[in-house]
């Protein structure tokens, strides 16, 4: 995009200086024309003045006067009236350029003094400038080009924060990190997103809302019921095919509750962004290098394990956002070395334990805002924080 834009700058410029400088060039040419115009009469009258003087004395007006008298770059003809014409050219006079050839004619005495200048002065007083517009052209480029530059990485920034605000929500963020401008496109955009992270961040919530009703709806009356027929199996006062039957209510009611037990866990593991989820592995290489680089701020050392199933898939966005919030209140607290370990078991529920060494108390009225955050994002997904902040802190979540 700054390429794109950079381009269209230089172009837009160079365009409009070059036609600049063509609207200039044809007034200049005008002004030019009209200035050796003037200057090519006035030395036509003063040579038909010499001609008359000489005439006056009676000196003869042949072409070796003539030649004497006329410009290097001009061509003089002279008809005296009562013979043929007497013609005479500059050393430098060329018909090159006859289209920018000036002409001119005055009466001298008797005659009439024809004074034509070459087509190649005028053409080379306006070739002169050419080299220096080329420069201009090139220094104008490059000076648009560094402008250009700056103006799309200004312009494009918004864009670029929007593109990665977008890569967070794809990993299932919902704390986007949005631009603060005035273009239009800019808010409009930041605003979609916003929107977008707020329904995913309900969805969730409405998820774990139904996770936890339907488990207390649907299990806790199986549970009842289950209680009252072990109770009338247990009856003595029953026939034997009562208490068969009674015995195989508990076993299906068990198994109903066993299938409502996976109803509710499969409405918690489903993925939060469709095709977002990575393995743990990947995901914990990502979430220590991001807490090294941070320790090593406060030159305080990292150590990581991985552990149990380590090829289960995770949705990368929620475990980053609960550690960042982790990650600041470590870096408030904590002094000393800390320890991160990661780990999935067989039913996919991941676990990590945060430990830090030489902790202070923390002091303040926004002491716990972090870790006020985490727990509440981590509850949102189903899991639960549990220990003290910084010292050792222990996160569980679902698989999601």
């Amino acid at each position: 995009m700054r390429a794109r834009l950079t381009a269209s700058f230089v172009v837009l410029t160079v365009v409009l200086l070059v036609g600049a400088l063509w609207i200039h060039g044809y007034t200049e040419q005008s002004t030019l024309r009209t200035h050796e115009s003037r200057g090519l009469r006035e030395q036509a009258t003063i040579l038909a003045l010499v001609v008359e003087q000489r005439q006056q004395l009676g000196q003869p007006v042949d072409r070796a006067f003539l030649a004497g008298v006329v410009d290097s770059a001009d061509r003089l003809e002279f008809d005296p009236g009562d013979g043929p014409p007497i013609v005479v050219e500059g050393k430098a006079y060329t018909d090159e350029h006859a289209d920018d050839a000036i002409e001119t004619m005055v009466d001298a005495g008797e005659g009439a003094l024809t004074l034509r200048q070459s087509g190649s002065v005028l053409h080379e007083l306006a070739s002169t400038d050419l080299g220096s517009l080329g420069f201009l052209v090139l220094l104008v480029a490059l000076v648009a080009a560094l402008v250009g530059y700056v103006m799309a990485r200004l312009v494009s920034r918004p864009f670029r924060q929007l593109a990665g605000a977008a890569g967070q929500l794809g990993r299932g963020r919902f704390d986007l990190d949005l631009p603060r401008t005035r273009i239009p496109e800019a808010k409009a955009l930041s605003q979609a997103l916003l929107t977008s992270a707020g329904q995913l961040q309900e969805r969730l919530a409405s998820e774990q809302a139904f996770a936890e009703h339907a488990s207390h709806v649907l299990r806790t009356p199986l549970t009842g019921l289950r209680l009252e027929l072990e109770d009338l199996a247990l009856r003595d006062d029953l026939p034997a095919d009562a208490q068969a039957s009674a015995t195989r209510a508990v076993g299906r009611i068990e198994a109903m509750d066993a299938v409502a037990g996976d109803l509710v866990a499969l409405a918690r593991r489903g993925a939060l962004v469709a095709g977002a989820e990575i393995p743990l592995r990947d995901l914990a290489t990502q979430c220590a290098q991001t807490w090294a680089d941070a320790l090593a701020e406060q030159d305080r050392e990292l150590t990581a394990a991985v552990e149990g199933q380590i090829e289960t898939t995770y949705t990368p966005g929620p475990v980053e956002h609960i550690l960042d919030l982790v990650l600041a209140d470590v870096l408030k607290r904590g002094q000393g070395a800390v320890r991160m370990v990661f780990e999935a078991d067989d039913e996919g529920h991941l676990s990590i334990g945060v430990s830090c060494e030489d902790v202070r108390a923390g002091s303040g009225p926004g002491a716990d805002i972090s870790i006020t955050q985490a727990r509440a994002v981590v509850a949102a997904l189903g899991g639960r924080l549990t220990g003290e902040p910084a010292e050792r802190l222990s996160i569980l979540l679902p698989r999601r």
